[in-house]
């Protein structure tokens, strides 16, 4: 695929994505973890939705009409990859917590949970560069 192509595609692929909007919700997350293992049940966790990687928006976006127009564009295999270790991670953190382990969910969420949380970040960061190059 050309560059313009590429481009034409990724950019007819996001307009069903708010990328910033995505952005943002990926870098709560970890705020809403810290306060569900603090102790707040009001950071409205569910784990269902957690556990499985196409149940927020970005995960439809990424299962529906990402797959679609950009499936084998290397950034996106890298954002479906990364979205779904994120999600991964998060359930793996959620169970530590039911297990009583909140030392161990904590260590979780600073370090894997953070470091696939950026890499989505990145992920979408390179997504928007294709959609509006400088």
């Amino acid at each position: 695929m050309r560059d313009s192509q590429l481009q034409a595609a990724a950019a007819g692929a996001a307009q069903s994505l708010d990328i910033d909007a995505a952005v943002l919700a990926h870098q709560q997350w970890k705020q809403r973890l810290l306060a569900h293992l603090a102790g707040h049940p009001e950071a409205g966790l569910d784990v269902e939705r957690i556990c499985s990687d196409d149940r927020c928006d970005l995960g439809r976006w990424i299962h529906g009409q990402g797959r679609a127009r950009l499936g084998t564009f290397p950034g996106f295999t890298a954002l479906r990859s990364h979205h779904r270790m994120f999600h991964h991670v998060a359930c793996n953190v959620l169970a530590l917590e039911k297990a009583g382990k909140r030392v161990d969910a904590r260590r979780m969420v600073a370090d894997q949970f953070e470091a696939y949380s950026d890499r989505v970040t990145e992920d979408l960061q390179l997504l928007q560069q294709v959609v509006n190059p400088p």
